[in-house]
């Protein structure tokens, strides 16, 4: 029973991280029921692997024991298989450490739909970073500098500068890192660089319309380091025309360049 149970859980978990979430995004409810479906497998799994790794402990003991060699003749103990594995990076779909990790990133997607900038980044921060597959690893760093971004942690955003590669992440990750790296620059004093990440108009990089918006606010902090006021503006009113003032306001704890004028616009309506 707990085998099926934990074949089941790690199919179901492995089948959200890859396929269910983007369907699911829009629907705070069946994100959170998602969130719970992948905590509960990570769970499930864990405890299964280390069940699996101590009979594995238990079995290499014995089989020392039963080859020791005489008394008086020591022998280098070689390193468990249970130990090997805990040192090498996720290799299976199925690894607990891979599952942990789909499941934190998750449950960061739920809480910062719900708001929650600062538990959002907490789920996801502290997961080693082997522990993420490479295929998702710029994926969940950009989502993870800007819930830090939006919870006001600055500094924590800023220290993910020296592992957001955009050469390093697939091509449809591409834009997502870019913008990430943008919007933490030009809250660091380099809006020049972050302006030249996101591009002077809509399209100019090429950003898909999910991350349209961040690419707006971010160009209008840049365009207002550069004193360009009224262009700062247009760009922020065409946020709120397009989305609201949700957008902006979320962005606020952030700070930046543009926060002044990002105000205004939000008392505007």
């Amino acid at each position: 029973m707990t085998a099926a149970l934990l074949a089941a859980s790690g199919a179901a978990a492995v089948g959200l991280a890859e396929g269910a979430l983007p369907a699911w995004r829009d629907s705070p409810l069946a994100l959170g029921a998602a969130s719970g479906l992948a905590a509960g497998a990570a769970l499930l799994l864990l405890c299964g692997e280390l069940r699996r790794e101590r009979r594995a402990a238990r079995a290499a003991r014995a089989a020392e024991e039963a080859d020791a060699p005489p008394p008086g003749r020591p022998r280098r103990r070689a390193a468990r298989p249970a130990a090997r594995a805990a040192l090498a990076p996720p290799s299976r779909r199925d690894d607990p450490r891979a599952i942990y990790a789909y499941a934190a990133h998750v449950i960061g997607q739920s809480l910062a739909w719900e708001g929650n900038y600062k538990a959002a980044a907490a789920s996801l921060r502290d997961v080693p970073p082997d522990w993420i597959p490479p295929r998702v690893r710029m994926l969940a760093w950009s989502h993870l500098a800007q819930w830090q971004l939006c919870a006001g942690d600055l500094e924590g955003a800023r220290r993910l500068l020296e592992v957001l590669d955009e050469a390093r992440a697939p091509a449809d990750v591409r834009p997502h890192v870019r913008g990430a790296r943008a919007a933490v620059l030009v809250r660091t004093g380099a809006g020049e660089e972050a302006l030249a990440l996101v591009g002077r108009i809509d399209g100019q990089r090429g950003e898909p319309p999910e991350v349209r918006q961040r690419y707006r606010i971010t160009r209008a902090h840049a365009l207002a380091a550069r004193g360009e006021r009224a262009a700062a503006r247009a760009e922020l009113r065409r946020v709120v025309d397009d989305v609201g003032v949700d957008e902006l306001c979320r962005w606020l704890p952030a700070g930046g360049p543009a926060r002044a004028a990002m105000i205004e616009v939000i008392d505007e309506g």
